[in-house]
């Protein structure tokens, strides 16, 4: 028997002013001795005896664009099977909402698991987010849709996810109030309801 799989989108920016992307490298940090653990490698570990994990990497991740994106995502569809689950963090959220609702997969999925998702629209998330006046559910049959956010997060707040809940009511919003934008190392609730959903 195929172990189900679970496939992984980052996330990115969407910066459309170059002048914005260069401020905010100078602004970041770097340290190649400094090892940051992501809590996806190690949801991976956990995972790897039970499940088949995939992270794509998507192109681009400082100058996103949608549709590479969906032409990259669409490279897995010939491997895609009934019952995968799906993981966006932060723009790969976005990306999964606005592909799964205007593009039906061949498959079902068994979970869409959205962290800290950027749904409304975003100066810096051009091409990502859908018409929400205009949204009429998801076009690809889904099982259970996941939708993990805290309170304290100031890069994406919190409303997003409170809007797709009121947008699809059978949604689950996992809340937090002290994960600010799910940078840490371990994040075990997702790993508890990707195996026991």
């Amino acid at each position: 028997m195929e172990k189900p799989q679970v496939i992984f989108i980052h996330g990115g920016d969407a910066f459309r002013d170059p002048e914005k992307l260069y401020a905010l490298l100078r602004e970041r940090t770097f340290n190649p001795y400094e090892a940051k653990k992501k809590w996806q490698e190690l949801l991976f570990a956990n995972l790897f005896d039970t499940h088949e994990c995939h992270r794509l990497s998507m192109p681009n991740s400082f100058w996103a664009d949608y549709e590479a994106w969906k032409i990259w995502f669409e490279k897995m569809m010939p491997y895609l099977r009934d019952g995968v689950v799906l993981v966006g963090h932060s723009l790969g959220g976005s990306f999964l909402f606005r592909y799964l609702t205007e593009n039906k997969l061949p498959i079902t999925v068994g979970q869409v698991h959205l962290v800290a998702p950027v749904i409304l629209p975003a100066e810096d998330c051009e091409g990502f987010n859908i018409n929400i006046d205009n949204w009429t559910r998801f076009a690809s049959t889904i099982t259970s849709v996941h939708l993990w956010h805290s309170e304290d997060d100031f890069v994406v707040p919190i409303i997003h996810s409170e809007t797709v809940v009121n947008l699809y009511p059978t949604a689950t919003l996992h809340r937090f109030t002290d994960r600010f934008h799910f940078i840490g190392d371990a994040f075990p609730e997702i790993e508890a309801a990707i195996t026991t959903t």
